[in-house]
């Protein structure tokens, strides 16, 4: 079974795609968390300012900076105190105050002129309310009453964020100057950061809710299209083209291979490319059958061409191509022994000239009947008219004596024959040589000593005969 991929293409895509929208809706919430606080901050400097001015509006700084001078409460003073409780009940403001940084005791400490309180913390729950001359004392760092005493030199609102003892709180902070222009006082308005950042948050999260409910739906149907469109066909395709692989270890012809396209009707690349590989795989068996009708056609050529059309034995050809591959063996130094018996056909001529050249090849034929039975494990050549070589090897080359006797007496039952025909009894002059690796140098060196052997034979032979 083929390996399957260890990414599965859906799995990634899910994957991708939930990451996709998380990182979606962490941008997302980050931005409108920003904008949201952006706004709520404007918001808030635009309510403080609408404050300010409005309390300015109501405000004799003379008289009030004569009643932070001799700490006694005037008949404005009580009327500004009583407006300013009127602007924290109906506008709600954290807190809503006048104050003055001193420097002296360390420059931490800040001089109460009024505090604002709505009704119930006035005149009901009095506790921590703050009165004209009441000096703070560790409420304030230094580094807070440093930044009131820049503001004292500024003419518009200051607004700046303010953690200390009374809170998280937005300040806006403007100088009361007398008629003179001096700067005697701060008007403060504070605004509570701690409900503003929760209602950032409250809405943030409302607003991210349904982003994430909106990128749940695209997750879902996205995945869904693309499951009907590109991966389960994909996966499909996957499983046809292995059982195609596993399809092809078995089949005894490529014309048996069938490539099984999976049933598609999504109109897109994928079934684009299932009808391509269909395709393809048809083309491939095509050229696979060609291929193999090629190769038996140059095999068979090729067994023509080394094949003696007369005897259906070897050729010169393909025995020169045997040397040739036994001559790189021996150039290796991995050939075993082997052996060569040079066979030559007694009164061809004769026969030809006398009967026929037809009679002739009778002969010849005969011959080979008689050396292919004998020598059935070895390759026979007919290297000339009447000349042949057998190559022992193996099992031939250690039965060599034997096979040679009984193929002397093969022939000799063939010439005592009653009637016999000078073509039904071959004559042969055989000569035998074996390799030996201490003194040859390739087969022609064996060669020519077969030949020898058999040259003196055939004399001894053509001695003894009478015709």
């Amino acid at each position: 079974m083929a390996n399957r991929i260890p990414k599965p293409l859906k799995r990634s895509i899910k994957i991708r795609c939930i990451s996709f929208v998380l990182v979606l809706c962490l941008c997302l919430g980050v931005s409108i968390y920003l904008s949201y606080r952006d706004f709520f901050f404007k918001q808030s400097e635009a309510h403080i300012r609408n404050i300010i001015t409005y309390v300015t509006g109501h405000i004799d700084n003379d008289d009030l900076k004569h009643c932070a001078e001799t700490k006694v409460e005037s008949q404005k003073y009580k009327e500004l105190m009583a407006f300013m409780d009127d602007v924290k009940e109906d506008f709600n403001p954290q807190y809503l105050y006048i104050i003055k940084p001193l420097k002296e005791n360390g420059g931490n400490h800040v001089f109460i002129l009024m505090s604002a309180e709505n009704n119930y913390d006035r005149y009901e729950n009095t506790e921590g309310n703050l009165y004209l001359g009441d000096i703070t004392k560790d409420e304030y760092t230094k580094e807070e009453v440093d930044q009131y005493h820049n503001v004292m030199s500024a003419r518009d609102i200051v607004f700046m964020e303010s953690r200390s003892y009374w809170g998280h709180s937005y300040c806006g902070l403007y100088a009361l100057r007398d008629s003179m222009g001096a700067p005697y006082a701060i008007l403060g308005v504070d605004i509570d950061l701690t409900q503003m950042y929760r209602d950032i948050l409250y809405k943030t999260l409302n607003v991210l809710l349904i982003i994430i409910v909106i990128g749940a739906i695209f997750i879902y149907v996205f995945l869904v299209w693309t499951s009907r469109n590109i991966t389960n066909p994909i996966e499909l395709l996957e499983k046809s083209a292995i059982r195609y692989i596993e399809q092809s270890k078995y089949v005894s012809s490529p014309d048996k291979l069938v490539f099984e396209k999976p049933s598609l009707d999504i109109n897109n690349e994928v079934e684009s490319l299932s009808n391509t590989i269909g395709r393809m795989t048809e083309n491939i068996k095509d050229y696979m059958l060609l291929l193999i009708s090629a190769e038996k056609e140059t095999a068979h050529m090729r067994q023509l061409a080394n094949t003696d059309p007369l005897t259906g034995v070897r050729n010169k050809l393909a025995y020169d191509e045997s040397v040739e591959s036994i001559n790189a063996k021996i150039a290796k130094g991995s050939m075993d022994d082997f052996g060569i018996i040079m066979m030559d056909l007694n009164l061809l001529k004769k026969i030809n000239d006398t009967y026929g050249h037809e009679y002739g090849d009778m002969l010849i034929k005969n011959f080979c009947d008689v050396v292919c039975e004998v020598f059935a494990h070895s390759p026979v050549y007919r290297i000339g008219g009447d000349e042949f070589v057998v190559i022992l090897r193996n099992r031939d080359l250690a039965n060599a004596d034997k096979l040679l006797s009984d193929f002397e007496e093969n022939l000799s039952r063939h010439a005592v024959r009653e009637n016999i025909k000078p073509w039904e009894a071959p004559s042969v002059a055989v000569g035998v040589s074996y390799f030996d690796k201490s003194k040859d140098s390739d087969v022609k060196d064996v060669f020519h000593r077969a030949d020898d052997a058999m040259y003196k034979r055939k004399m001894e032979m053509r001695v003894g005969r009478t015709d």
